[in-house]
């Protein structure tokens, strides 16, 4: 599977990069990763699956995703979102995220099918409202969604791809295998 990897974006004496995380290699390992660069363009790479994948906002990385988004709802193809991925995709489809305290590098609890499982934790925002019309599959202690479906458009609060047993639920990690 051809699968998109959104950046986030770095500078170091003046200058804009593009950075994607090392475990994403790994966590993805079987399939063919796309970096995809943060600059407008008329055509994006032919992929089967993007992942906006966690960071910090940027005007232009924002840009680039939102016009993602569109072109793969647009052709019905999947896309996974995590931690700002999640963000953006669940205030794209109409949800809403709002201020979190203690979230920010912790680990804690989510609840998936009536199971407890331990994630990291790397946001200052959580999720208030899923997306209407979305599934959520897992819950924090206090009842906030931490992961939601809805189609083949999905989204995670934590990081998979930073985690020693990588984990998330499997109606998302299905998206993976199609």
């Amino acid at each position: 599977m051809k699968i998109g990897l959104t950046q986030r974006v770095l500078f170091h004496q003046d200058r804009a990069y593009d950075s994607l995380e090392h475990s994403w290699y790994e966590f993805l390992q079987g399939h063919t990763l796309i970096p995809i660069p943060n600059r407008l363009c008329t055509k994006f790479p032919d992929i089967d699956l993007l992942i906006i994948t966690g960071g910090d906002d940027h005007p232009v990385r924002n840009q680039i995703e939102h016009e993602l988004v569109n072109s793969m709802l647009s052709r019905d193809l999947p896309i996974i979102g995590v931690c700002h991925g999640c963000q953006l995709l669940t205030q794209r489809l109409g949800g809403s995220v709002v201020p979190v305290e203690d979230h920010q590098d912790s680990y804690h609890e989510v609840f998936y099918q009536d199971e407890s499982h331990l994630v990291n934790s790397y946001h200052k925002l959580r999720i208030e409202l899923s997306p209407p019309g979305a599934t959520v599959l897992a819950r924090d202690p206090d009842g906030y969604p931490e992961a939601w479906i809805q189609g083949k458009t999905a989204g995670i609060m934590w990081h998979p791809e930073r985690m020693t047993q990588p984990w998330m639920p499997q109606e998302i990690q299905l998206l993976l295998t199609r």
